[in-house]
């Protein structure tokens, strides 16, 4: 049991909810539906650390970020484009949102390190 404990405290979200369900016997849909959940968490977790930024920043360089934060958000849907070429596959179901979380913990990361 201690085991277990120790296996899912290490294991993050993502993980856990491939590891269960549908998704962990290799269902599209439910896998999918964790990739997603995962994107969701990152992303609420960079808006509440842009707001946390924003408030420490001066006013006077609240403005420069914002600017920065919409430029990103561009840049993000750049760097992760649906690919909806034929024979695809649903793969991109998996791809698409795990690149947005990639990209995301990324800025994140940078905007903690913003002073």
């Amino acid at each position: 049991m201690l085991l277990l404990a120790l296996t899912l405290a290490g294991s993050t979200p993502l993980d856990r909810c491939l590891n269960s369900g549908e998704a962990a016997a290799g269902v599209t849909p439910a896998m999918a539906a964790c990739f997603v959940a995962d994107y969701q968490r990152a992303d609420a977790q960079l808006n509440e650390v842009y707001r946390a930024t924003m408030k420490r920043l001066p006013r006077s360089r609240q403005a420069a970020l914002r600017t920065s934060q919409r430029a990103w958000i561009a840049e993000r849907d750049r760097a992760c484009p649906i690919d909806d070429t034929p024979g695809t596959g649903t793969i991109e179901t998996l791809n698409h949102p795990g690149c947005l979380t990639k990209v995301t913990e990324r800025r994140t990361a940078w905007l903690r390190r913003v002073h």
